[in-house]
Order: structure tokens, then C-alpha cells, then sequence
């Protein structure tokens, strides 16, 4: 009697476990795709800047673009992978020196490179089979 009381204890604990497991996976993917839209949005209005010439606008920009890094990065680093917001913040080092030097198309590219970094964010950090397996 005593064993199947454990027993059924530790299906319970498994189960709420596993629960709780599953509902922070879906905050956080939630939360994730909600900052990189975000980021998105900002770098979005960065390339409107630069393709308009204002390179003043563009600077501002990037330092809000950067601020909004900087704080993703706090919770993004305690759960996702450093190499990613490693890339993220170089290209947006390298975009900053472009916007500087009001080199257009070198920023241009860096805003495409940032954008796709920002569209992936949450693809990586989705659970899937394959990720398990």
C-alpha cells in the first residue's frame, strides 16, 4: 500500500514538473518573440534612416537599438546561447562605425545581417523533437 502511495506521489511530482517545464518553455518563447519583434521594428526604422541619408536620425536609433540589447541580453543570457547575442552585438558595433562614418551601403548591410539575427532569435530557441532528440 505504502509503495503505490509513492508510486502515485512521484507520477504527481512528474507530472507538475513537466507542467511547469512546458508553461515557462511557452512564456519564454513568448516573451522572446515579443523582444525580437521589437528589435526588429527598431532596426527597421534604422534602414528608413540610412536609405533616407539621415545619418543623425540613424545614430539615435541604433543607441535605442543598442539600450534594447543590452537589456534582452540580461534575460536572453541566463537561457539562450552566448554566440548569438555575441553576433548580435558586433554587427550592431560594426553598424554604429558605418552610421559614423556615413557609409550607406556597408550599413545597409549590417541592418540585413541584424534583421535576420532578430527573425531567428525565437526559431532557435524553440522546442522541437529535433532539438530533443
Amino acid at each position: 500500500r505504502q509503495g503505490e502511495e509513492s508510486k502515485m506521489k512521484s507520477v504527481i511530482i512528474t507530472f507538475i514538473i513537466g507542467a511547469a517545464m512546458i508553461g515557462g518553455s511557452i512564456f519564454y518563447s513568448s516573451y522572446l518573440d515579443r523582444e525580437s519583434k521589437e528589435l526588429s521594428h527598431i532596426t527597421s526604422d534604422i534602414k528608413t534612416c540610412v536609405l533616407n541619408d539621415d545619418f543623425n536620425k540613424a545614430r539615435e536609433k541604433i543607441s535605442e537599438l543598442n539600450k534594447s540589447v543590452e537589456h534582452f541580453e540580461k534575460i536572453f543570457l541566463a537561457t539562450g546561447d552566448h554566440i548569438e547575442i555575441d553576433n548580435i552585438k558586433i554587427h550592431l558595433s560594426e553598424l554604429k562605425s558605418y552610421a559614423q562614418h556615413r557609409m550607406k551601403s556597408d550599413a545597409l548591410g549590417k541592418i540585413y545581417v541584424l534583421d535576420f539575427l532578430f527573425e531567428h532569435l525565437p526559431r532557435n530557441s524553440q522546442i522541437r523533437i529535433g532539438n530533443i532528440l
